[in-house]
């Protein structure tokens, strides 16, 4: 009993001097009670760090004389709840200080140049007024016409659907109308016959509007084309796994009442069952083996039992006798963080931000690694919980401390619409012309720091650029009847335009000035689409849909070419865009219904989001803070949803569209972070751009060659064909004869050779000449080499007296290190390493003999 009592007083003291203990934290720390340290910079964040929240304690946190509140910067907004947020956040459509005072007193206001709808107060271009379209969502827009009085300017012809086009476009054999009133009552008297399209779809592909799918996808059951004609008359039978539509239109079995139409003629939504009407529920019996019946005829479940809660009413749950013996009362049954007791036993469990290794252990989770989102950017793991932050130029939503929001600019998208390239202002939906009169815009991309917008028109078969303040000012950059670019990128750091060129199945750079292109992938390409550029890193990343489908990365060159995402996570790869702050990429796929996302390399492939719906046939997409952006074939509208788990869909777009979005990206300062121009410095005569590894390398366009004399000039030239041996003789080769060689006499030795001067034979049988000029050179050579054998003796005799070390310095080595090499192998790395060995002179050495001695090296 004494030495019971021993052991306690000891545990007690034990325990009482690890509680005197505190926990020393250094200068750039902040001490949570002396249990916990955590960096200075997270105090007075808003966010509790420590347990007890003592880092955003009053006392601790910088406060505003008179009410206690935080004092905001002249640049950041003041919320009724004391939080402080950049005034760029305020009136942006979005409650960033959870008590939405900075989203009262917004009165919305549009400019002279726009006409603000009545219901939900939007601004559109006045020129959309009385168009015969509705742009506002109420259609106020295309109301009282009759007082308006609508002109049009003398170079624009209107269609009958009310939009209006250059009357260069009248009559020039092209339908740009919608309706095609633009070629009709063309001089004549006859309606101009339309031009065939300069890039009409290939042999196994099948055509549908102005878009090109794979022939294998038609009849397939899946609807690929926007207006469902592939899924059309088809003869064949669905499979046991699909829904035969009214139409003969296959669709996928679990689509069939599902509340949305699939089926062209919506078939798959009649005759569903009707979902029964709820009743009360019948009387559930208790499954004893998980659950446990109370005397009050109440069913629990037997996890419940023992937990110290009145779970059944009477406590019965609680009693001795369903109880028994409370294990947890001794040494907390084994268990590390909390015991639970219960009849049968007891287990252990772990508090939030841990998880149970065995049967006792705890231990902390990484949700950082473990749960995607954690964190808008980066994620830093604590023990129990993780810490929030934001790279440079980005805030945490006071709201949500996880979430990281731009500090300063305004974003909106960009987005071709094929008669014109408009913007929409993310913070009110916002939509205006950027860019007009254009044919069929599809592809686009800028730069920020010129505020200048590059695109290309797929009619007109050109790339064209313009500043956004100026857009009628325009510069062709390429053209051609074969010209098409379905995807194209700007180079922001190295000024340098990518497109892929779906006409001739290429994918090129040109110059910034337009003055050089080239060609840098061309080999085995399918149908490429979508093309990104990632300067910072040297990467070219494109999307290509063709019978290998698959997404492929390469340097900004077009060297290291390789696959990093095939099938069958993609199928029809679409838009493909790059989540900059987290080195993510992100895809469409329109066979698969799907948005993924993987890292640069390839790996850590999933899916974001799964939508049959909002992704029927999804063409391009943009990432900008915690939201993604894409626009569909099939859908006239721009749509949007979290980037980490593809919830919260909005239809971002403000009123009508006429045509369906095509390439979309959000403009905006951070999507092109300024970085390192490698080239700057460098006298490449042509192109300069940055290899992966973060080097300068001068490249050529095509029909010139890189100079191997200096590796930065470009010259004329093609490099040489490898010419195979021929066996016809050309131009012999006639040997030079002494001067006093007798021509009369002797024949001339004719001889035989392939194209690279091989000696092939010797068709002669006259050897006299050979025999005595061999003779000769073999009697010399044996006369030098006795000569030389006779020195080499000489000289081994003279050098015994004087074999001596003069000043040697023996110096302890490793065995890492080489003898008579100049090298060391390191343990660390297995390195070849060049040293510097130096030589000292020894003593006089005798006349003759000097450079007989071997040189000692220096200490």
């Amino acid at each position: 009993m004494v030495a019971k009592d021993k052991m306690k007083i000891l545990l007690i003291t034990l325990s009482a001097s690890a509680s005197l203990a505190t926990l020393v934290c250094r200068e750039s720390e902040f001490s949570c009670d002396g249990s916990r340290c955590i960096p200075r910079k997270w105090l007075c964040d808003g966010d509790p760090d420590c347990t007890d929240g003592t880092d955003e304690m009053t006392t601790n946190c910088p406060a505003k004389e008179g009410d206690g509140a935080r004092s905001c910067r002249a640049s950041e907004f003041q919320c009724g709840n004391g939080n402080c947020i950049p005034q760029t956040w305020k009136c942006d459509g979005q409650d960033d200080c959870r008590d939405n005072t900075d989203e009262e007193s917004c009165e919305k206001t549009c400019r002279e140049t726009q006409f603000q709808c009545v219901s939900d107060k939007q601004c559109i271009t006045k020129k959309w007024r009385c168009d015969n379209q509705k742009d506002c969502q109420d259609g106020s827009d295309e109301e009282n016409c009759e007082e308006e009085v609508v002109t049009v300017p003398p170079h624009m012809f209107r269609c009958a659907s009310g939009i209006t086009i250059p009357t260069r476009w009248v009559c020039d054999g092209q339908e740009d109308c919608s309706e095609g009133s633009d070629e009709k009552d063309c001089p004549g008297g006859e309606e101009k016959k339309p031009v065939e399209r300069s890039d009409p779809c290939r042999d196994n592909e099948f055509q549908c509007g102005a878009y090109c799918i794979m022939a294998t996808w038609v009849c397939d059951g899946g609807v690929d084309c926007p207006n469902g004609e592939d899924e059309a008359n088809c003869d064949k039978e669905c499979p046991e796994s699909h829904f035969t539509c009214s139409n003969k239109q296959c669709i996928l079995g679990h689509l069939r009442c599902n509340g949305e139409k699939e089926c062209a003629d919506g078939s798959d939504e009649s005759e569903c069952p009707k979902v029964p009407a709820v009743t009360d529920a019948p009387k559930v019996e208790c499954n004893l083996t998980s659950h446990f019946l109370c005397s009050l005829n109440k069913c629990i479940h037997r996890r419940n039992l023992c937990n110290g809660r009145n779970d059944c009413g009477d406590w019965q749950d609680e009693s001795e006798e369903e109880c028994g013996v409370n294990e947890c009362e001794r040494n907390n049954g084994g268990c590390t963080h909390l015991c639970v007791d219960s009849k049968e036993g007891y287990h252990c469990e772990c508090r939030t931000g841990f998880r149970l290794v065995g049967k006792y252990t705890c231990e902390d989770i990484d949700e950082c690694l473990e749960v995607p989102g954690t964190c808008s950017q980066q994620c830093t793991n604590t023990n129990g919980g993780y810490h929030c932050s934001c790279l440079p130029g980005y805030e945490r939503d006071p709201g949500n401390y996880t979430r990281c929001k731009a500090s300063t600019g305004e974003p909106y998208l960009l987005f071709s619409h094929r008669y014109d390239i408009r913007s929409l202002r993310l913070r009110d939906n916002d939509m205006t012309s950027v860019v007009s009169d254009a044919r069929e815009a599809t592809a686009l991309d800028y730069l920020f720091t010129g505020h200048q917008i590059i695109w290309s028109d797929n009619k007109e078969n050109q790339i064209i650029r313009a500043n956004i303040t100026t857009p009628e000012e325009r510069e062709i950059l390429v053209t051609g009847e074969q010209v098409s670019a379905d995807g194209l990128a700007v180079d922001w750091i190295h000024n340098h335009i990518y497109y892929t060129d779906t006409g001739n199945f290429k994918i090129r750079l040109v110059s910034w000035d337009a003055k050089w292109s080239k060609t840098i992938v061309q080999e085995e390409l399918g149908q490429p689409r979508a093309i990104v550029v990632s300067p910072l890193d040297g990467y070219i990343f494109w999307t290509d849909w063709g019978m290998s489908p698959k997404i492929e990365r390469a340097g900004l060159d077009g060297e290291g070419r390789t696959a990093i995402v095939t099938a069958p996570h993609v199928y029809w790869p679409n838009g493909i865009t790059i989540d900059l702050p987290n080195n993510d990429l992100y895809w469409c796929d329109g066979k698969l219904n799907t948005i993924s996302k993987a890292r640069l390399d390839g790996t850590q492939i999933e899916v974001v989001l799964f939508s049959p719906s909002v992704l029927r046939l999804p063409y391009s997409i943009t990432v900008f803070e915690d939201r993604l952006y894409w626009t569909d074939w099939s859908q006239l509208a721009l749509y949007s949803a979290n980037k980490f788990n593809g919830e919260d869909i909005h239809n971002v777009s403000a009123g009508h569209l006429l045509e369906s979005p095509k390439v979309v990206h959000v403009f905006h300062e951070y999507r092109q972070p300024s970085g390192e121009n490698v080239c700057n410095g460098h006298s490449c005569s042509h192109l300069c751009i940055r290899s992966p590894v973060g080097m300068a390398k001068c490249m050529c366009p095509d029909g010139l060659l890189l100079s191997t004399r200096d590796s930065i000039s470009c010259i004329e030239g093609e490099l040489p064909d490898i010419v195979e041996p021929s066996s016809e003789p050309v131009n012999p080769v006639i040997p030079i004869m002494p001067s006093d060689f007798d021509y009369n006499k002797e024949e001339i030795i004719p001889l035989e050779t392939y194209k690279y001067g091989k000696i092939s034979t010797l068709e002669t049988s006259n050897f006299s000449l050979i025999f005595s000029v061999g003779v000769g050179s073999a009697v010399v050579l044996a006369i030098v080499v006795m000569v030389l054998v006779g020195l080499w003796r000489k000289r081994v005799a003279a050098e015994v007296p004087h074999m001596r070390f003069p000043n040697p310095v023996y110096r302890k080595t490793t065995d890492e290190e080489m003898d008579g090499g100049g090298y060391i192998i390191g343990h660390d790395d297995l390195l070849f390493k060049p040293t510097t060995v130096q030589y000292s002179e020894g003593p006089d050495i005798p006349e003759g003999d000097a450079d007989d001695t071997p040189l000692a090296p220096k200490k």
